[in-house]
């Protein structure tokens, strides 16, 4: 199933947070930065950014010379992420704290030569290129197979790929963890985190921040990196649901409170939303099932104009309780419920805890068989 992205999707690394820097902040001495670049261009330049809470600062222009050679010093008070750009062509993520680096460059193509070595945590990042390499290469040729089985209206074997595509990814997973694991408290291991969904994955996600900004406090990033995840864990599985008020078609005002002493699913959506409405089917599906029980949902839409909302709503076949201020993305719940996609899906306990995020298609049935019964 897939959702639908905000414009300024959820990164962890890339939301465009400005961090305050702390005055106080002891510097460490430093890095200095050498390179040669093999293929110089005429056009463009050679810049080196500071990555802070996902603000890119270009912090030096960098100029060779008749070596085609380069060097820049970089004060730190802790290690921070760093970005190269060769001439808007080959792009390069640093870690750089008090090691000096090295780097050799093609420079003037994207997928040319880039040897980076000086530090333990640019033999992670290359690690981490590595892996991303590999998974790229891997899940090329599964979307050959998938298209092919398409193509040929072979529905088992589509199924089939999709089921061991989603082991393999599971087992992938799980060998990531490993290797973060034998990485921290390197930055490195907060790249890494662009390998696991926060919904998914939120508790390991967390201990990785807590280590990384506990081994380094005077980094930006991983202070930033910690105050994302802090901020997610008021809607983890287990935390209560912050409340919210918002109207509903009929003007009504109606709040997430309302629904305490039973379970409910708060269920983000919109009429423009294709995936949401394929999804809501199963969603009704469920509700006719479990609503005698005392099943509940709320929904949540994210539209901009009424009517589509209203026309969604009864083309649907949505029963249950809708509200929506037709804000968009721009609707403030949107921020406090850290919402990057939908279709996104919360299920509260009577007490008003999350237990469950984003259960979709035969996951939503399982787990309310679980709770009703089936």
């Amino acid at each position: 199933m897939r959702i639908i992205l905000r414009n300024s999707a959820f990164a962890i690394i890339a939301a465009l947070v400005i961090v305050a820097c702390d005055n106080n902040k002891e510097e460490n001495g430093g890095a200095t930065i050498t390179g040669t670049v093999e293929n110089p261009q005429d056009q463009g330049a050679i810049t080196l950014a500071k990555i802070s809470g996902g603000k890119r600062e270009v912090v030096d222009t960098l100029y060779l010379d008749a070596n085609n050679t380069f060097e820049s010093t970089v004060e730190t008070t802790g290690p921070e992420f760093y970005q190269i750009n060769f001439y808007n062509s080959q792009v390069a993520t640093l870690i750089v704290d008090d090691e000096d680096l090295e780097i050799v460059a093609d420079g003037g193509d994207r997928n040319g030569k880039l040897e980076i070595t000086g530090s333990q945590d640019m033999e992670y990042m290359s690690q981490l290129q590595d892996i991303m390499k590999k998974q790229n290469d891997e899940v090329q040729e599964i979307n050959k197979e998938f298209m092919a089985a398409r193509q040929a209206q072979d529905e088992e074997k589509m199924k089939n790929i999709q089921d061991d595509f989603l082991l393999m990814q599971e087992k992938k997973k799980e060998d990531i963890k490993k290797k973060v694991e034998g990485m921290l408290p390197s930055l490195a291991a907060i790249q890494a985190m662009n390998f696991f969904n926060p919904n998914e994955d939120f508790k390991f996600m967390k201990s990785v921040a807590d280590r990384v900004a506990e081994a380094h406090p005077n980094s930006d990033m991983a202070s930033f990196y910690k105050k994302q995840m802090d901020e997610m864990a008021k809607i983890s599985v287990g935390a209560q649901a912050p409340n919210f008020s918002m109207p509903t078609p009929e003007g009504d005002t109606v709040s997430l409170k309302d629904f305490r002493g039973d379970y409910v699913l708060i269920d983000f959506w919109a009429a423009w939303c294709k995936p949401c409405r394929q999804e809501n089917p199963n969603i009704v599906a469920a509700y006719n099932k479990y609503k005698d029980a005392g099943f509940q949902i709320l929904g949540v839409s994210l539209d901009k104009k009424r009517e589509d909302w209203l026309r969604a709503i009864e083309q649907d076949n949505l029963e249950w309780t809708q509200v929506s201020e037709l804000k968009y993305w721009q609707t403030p719940i949107v921020q406090e419920y850290k919402i990057n996609g939908i279709p996104f899906s919360l299920l509260l306990d009577p007490e008003g805890k999350i237990v469950a995020k984003n259960l979709r298609g035969e996951n939503l049935h399982e787990k309310l068989a679980e709770i009703y019964g089936s």
